[in-house]
């Protein structure tokens, strides 16, 4: 009997012994699908975040452009204002003007120059025109066509072109030589 019982006890324990493995595989395949999981969801919080710090890098550049941009119609209009400045100063005759005159157009000279100081620090570049220069149609506008042997050649600018933060709000309106065939 003593024999038996140890038989039975063997035997219990061994039953035990297999749920308990049973036990632990279940376990195990558990764990590794919770180890799937926590994977699948770790690696989708990783490119959420990375969207969303993209959209943000994106949102700031956008706001960082609008405020670049922001003062583009009051610059527009005060470039009517230099360019009455402009018109005033180059309509004049410096040398057949008395010395009050003079005066006034220097007075006239200062005062553009300074508005033109406070557009630069806000961004704004004024075109480089020279005559003889080639003609580029995106940065100048052909306003009239004069005879000449230089053809594509600016000839004069009319009125000066302007960027804001290099993006072109004017063209310089200029007047383009044409060879003209005999």
């Amino acid at each position: 009997m003593p024999e038996e019982k140890d038989k039975n006890k063997k035997e219990i324990e061994q039953t035990e012994k297999a749920d308990l493995e049973k036990e632990l595989e279940s376990i195990k395949e558990k764990l590794g699908e919770c180890e799937k999981l926590k994977e699948e969801y770790l690696n989708g919080w990783q490119r959420e975040r990375a969207n969303f710090l993209n959209y943000q890098k994106e949102i700031n550049k956008k706001m960082e452009e609008i405020v670049r941009f922001a003062n583009e119609e009051l610059i527009i209009e005060l470039l009517n204002v230099l360019d009455s400045f402009d018109i005033s100063i180059n309509s004049l005759n410096i040398e057949g003007l008395t010395e009050n005159e003079q005066k006034i157009v220097r007075g006239l000279e200062l005062i553009q120059a300074q508005l033109l100081n406070i557009l630069k620090l806000k961004g704004l570049e004024q075109i480089s025109v020279k005559p003889g220069d080639d003609f580029n149609p995106t940065i100048h506008e052909a306003m009239e066509i004069v005879n000449g042997e230089e053809d594509g050649k600016i000839a004069e600018e009319i009125i000066k072109g302007y960027k804001l933060n290099g993006k072109l709000i004017r063209p310089a309106k200029v007047k383009i030589f044409k060879k003209v065939s005999n």
